[in-house]
């Protein structure tokens, strides 16, 4: 109760592709004016809580410090969490976002397999991480602007086994979302592959 109390769930109006919210907005859900200007690749993007105060330490906790027990409850929490506007059963698998295998071997483990694998127990969805590989090294996104985001990770995925991917839908899975140019450059790489649809779940996402 006390940690519930400190959360920052994210609630109201918000943009119905990139799931910004509206705080101070009485009207109904409605595009952003980034949205507007530019259609992100993914149908939607979705989040539980905002990504600050005790959510934001156990991330770090989970994702640097490789505390794989706050992990598992993190996974626990997400997979419980009820998004009112998101059906499961309209994905064919749920994709997490792929690390570079440099990354991988330094941290030990894909935090997003993690969450995936909770989620997709859950909603009875496989977890399919064979469908998209980072082919690139990147610099961590902390600390770019959008613009330096979107640079920084443009062209740095690849689908596989392509055969499996036109016509399915997909459900991206991350820890954050921040601007958004990682779950886009994944989404924009599916959707060049022929997949039909391809939405985005994280845990937080910045506010």
């Amino acid at each position: 109760p006390d940690c519930l109390r400190q959360i920052t769930f994210i609630t109201g109006s918000c943009c119905p592709v990139c799931g910004i919210v509206f705080p101070d907005s009485p009207a109904e859900d409605h595009l952003c004016g980034n949205c507007l200007e530019r259609k992100p690749w993914f149908s939607s993007a979705r989040a539980a809580v905002a990504y600050d105060g005790i959510i934001l330490d156990a991330i770090h906790r989970f994702k640097y410090g490789r505390d794989i027990t706050t992990g598992s409850a993190l996974s626990t929490f997400l997979a419980g969490f009820k998004f009112e506007d998101m059906d499961f059963h309209l994905f064919d698998a749920i994709i997490p976002v792929p690390l570079h295998i440099k990354r991988l071997r330094e941290r030990g483990f894909n935090q997003s397999i993690i969450l995936s694998r909770a989620l997709g127990k859950k909603h009875h969805l496989r977890v399919d991480f064979s469908l998209l590989k980072r082919r690139r090294f990147t610099l961590t996104q902390t600390g770019l602007d959008k613009s330096e985001r979107d640079k920084n990770i443009s062209g740095a995925f690849r689908a596989s086994h392509s055969e499996k991917i036109p016509g399915g839908s997909f459900l991206l899975v991350d820890d954050v979302y921040t601007t958004g140019a990682t779950i886009n450059e994944c989404a924009k790489t599916l959707a060049e592959a022929g997949a039909k649809r391809v939405a985005a779940l994280t845990a937080a996402r910045v506010l």
